[in-house]
């Protein structure tokens, strides 16, 4: 079918192909409506003309596809129906397969394979909650995009569990054989649990860098997921800990029964390990600045106590989790831990961190803090509270159900948070008032103030607004610029910056009155820019883009081999100590203005979105999934 290529379909222009499959091929395509762009699959013209049942399977696909909006699956847009074809309309996903991910790297870090099992078990929980089984659960079928962020894709073979009559032949393998359930395999009728299985081969290929049973032959494949028992993970990674091998062969078992039930029960016990690898991790290089100190002063007696308080059961996991930090070198964890972050001739250090409880799992994409009271805006309306002398936060949720990206507080607490469809939200005494004010939908991304009275607002299709007025009314500057905008820094009240979509940075100097091009060297987007008092800028962006000026923006050069994840906040915390945060838990430090830079594993793996300070010197960062975490930082 390569003669779609540069053919318009309806209002969708064909731009490349993205790959083929048993019944179709996908093709990227330009929505010219709404200028973005989608993925179209399109049925093989075979299946169209020759079978009615591959055919109205096809159209099931895309009716059950639809019925699934989540951010861990692809949403599917529409379908189209034109020259004796069939395409479904889909979300265009900016990333890589996870077989690629696995091909390229062997196998995964163990914290990245629970990073993307946690997102696989949020997408296919969700699915199973709206009673639609995916049936054909495998790397290839799971697309990290340029986020960080999990996309499950292609329910061709999804079936309602509500469904009378079911699409696909009795006695028929629905599937892919290497990630295939044993009542897969027999052609029986599959379950929940069926997908909890395939979920389990995934993560065996995650962390030994090949499915649990492999062969050229079909029929020994076959046979390993019917009566062999999967080879132990410790085979292939020998220090991984017991705990998420168990999790894994439990994944595994061959009667239904004796495996997880639901993907939550399969989340509870990913996160009860993920906080026993987090608290020995802790002990851990706590015990080893100590341990000599501690040799002295306990007695064989006390020893024999601290022993019997802990079951064998813990004493045997931590063992497991040491074992593994310790072969995998861990201990150089404490060159770069946050105790020793900053030591530098400024003395300056964090000096702990610890994870606060929010009353929400929305991802968060905003956190603003004005004398210590806390405002906190992300998805689906959210929007959290707290003042400075309450522990507790307040909840407030819009009926609008719409994402808020960015919130300003103003002196007197009044707050102005912006978000998706051109929303403006102005809050006071308590009280929300929702306004969209444009013409037509923006997402707008990020609002700054040089005064209580001049501010900016940046968003999507080019758009800036300016307000003299503490925002009352809002104007907007025109320039030649299409591109997203994504943030806004104003140094002083006349220069600033943009940045935005394929390496866009424009900058001002009349006080955001007209706004030049400045070339970014850089054709990725850019989320953030900062810049100290000194003219150097640090711009940040897609697949661990980080860009530096020393001459107030107006040439900048690349820093290189840093990170691959996607960046998406950089704050100057003095002249020379920056901060960096991302996805998948990254947070990266520099204490030479961004000339150099050390990585930060707080084993914490949330994409991280914004910071900010208070006045006490505490550095607060919030991100996917309601997570909000506090450095504290302090003179050595």
């Amino acid at each position: 079918m390569d003669e779609l290529l540069n053919k318009k379909i309806e209002n969708y222009t064909i731009v490349s192909l993205l790959g083929k499959g048993g019944m179709g091929v996908v093709y990227k395509a330009h929505d010219e409506k709404l200028n973005r762009f989608v993925a179209i699959k399109v049925l093989n013209a075979p299946h169209v003309k020759d079978s009615k049942r591959i055919k109205d399977r096809f159209k099931v696909e895309a009716q059950n596809h639809a019925q699934l909006i989540h951010q861990n699956i692809v949403t599917v847009y529409g379908f189209v129906e034109f020259d004796n074809l069939l395409g479904i309309v889909m979300e265009y996903v900016d990333g890589e397969s996870l077989e690629k991910v696995i091909f390229k790297n062997g196998r995964l870090h163990i914290f990245d394979v629970i990073f993307i099992a946690n997102q696989l078990l949020d997408g296919i929980g969700y699915a199973h909650s709206k009673s639609y089984i995916h049936r054909d659960i495998k790397p290839s079928n799971i697309i990290v995009n340029s986020e960080g962020i999990v996309k499950i894709m292609d329910f061709g073979i999804s079936k309602s569990i509500d469904e009378d009559k079911d699409e696909t032949r009795t006695g028929a393998r629905i599937g892919t054989i290497h990630y295939m359930s044993p009542e897969q395999v027999k052609g029986k009728n599959v379950n929940r649990v069926s997908d909890l299985y395939s979920i389990g081969c995934t993560m065996y290929d995650m962390l030994a860098g090949q499915p649990p049973f492999d062969s050229k032959n079909d029929h020994d494949i076959m046979e390993g997921h019917l009566n062999e028992d999967p080879k132990n993970l410790n085979q292939y990674l020998p220090t991984i800990p017991e705990g998420l091998n168990t999790i894994v062969q439990k994944l595994l078992k061959k009667l239904q029964e004796e495996r997880y039930q639901t993907c939550n029960d399969v989340k509870k016990d990913l996160q009860q390990f993920d906080k026993l690898l987090k608290t020995a991790d802790a002990n851990y290089f706590n015990e080893r600045k100590v341990r000599r100190r501690l040799s002295r002063r306990y007695s064989i007696i006390s020893s024999i106590i601290f022993i019997v308080v802990f079951s064998a059961l813990a004493l045997f996991v931590v063992s497991q989790v040491r074992e593994f930090m310790e072969l995998k070198g861990y201990k150089v964890f404490q060159e770069n831990s946050i105790s020793t972050l900053f030591e530098t001739e400024e003395k300056f250090s964090f000096s702990k961190f610890k994870i606060h409880d929010l009353p929400t799992k929305l991802d968060l994409h905003s956190l603003t803090i004005e004398d210590n009271n806390f405002t906190i805006v992300g998805d689906s309306g959210i929007i959290l509270f707290k003042q400075n002398t309450s522990e507790n936060w307040t909840k407030n949720r819009l009926e609008e159900n719409i994402k808020l990206f960015d919130s300003w507080t103003f002196q007197n607490e009044r707050k102005i948070i912006i978000g998706e469809k051109s929303s403006f939200i102005y809050t006071e005494n308590g009280t929300n008032k929702w306004y969209s004010i444009l013409d037509k939908d923006f997402s707008l991304y990020n609002i700054k103030f040089i005064d209580e009275e001049r501010g900016f607002v940046v968003g999507s299709n080019g758009l800036i607004l300016t307000t003299l007025n503490s925002g009352q009314k809002w104007e907007r500057i025109r320039t030649r610029e299409n591109e997203t905008f994504f943030s806004i820094d104003m140094i002083d009240k006349e220069i600033g910056f943009i940045v935005g979509r394929n390496g866009t940075i424009l900058k001002t100097i009349d006080g955001g009155n007209s706004w030049e091009n400045r070339n970014s060297i850089s054709t990725k987007y850019l989320k953030s820019i900062d810049f100290n008092n000194e003219q150097i800028g640090i711009a940040v962006g897609g697949n661990g883009t980080i860009l530096r000026s020393e001459d107030l923006g107006e040439e900048w050069s690349i820093i290189k081999n840093v990170t691959t994840r996607g960046l998406n906040n950089v704050k100057f915390l003095s002249e020379k100590s920056v901060i960096i945060i991302g996805n998948s838990g990254t947070i990266l430090v520099s204490t030479d203005a961004g000339v150099n830079w050390k990585s930060v594993d707080l084993k914490v793996y949330s994409n991280w979105y914004d910071i900010s300070f208070t006045q006490d010197g505490k550095i607060f960062i919030v991100g996917s999934s309601g997570t909000l975490i506090e450095l504290e930082k302090g003179e050595d």
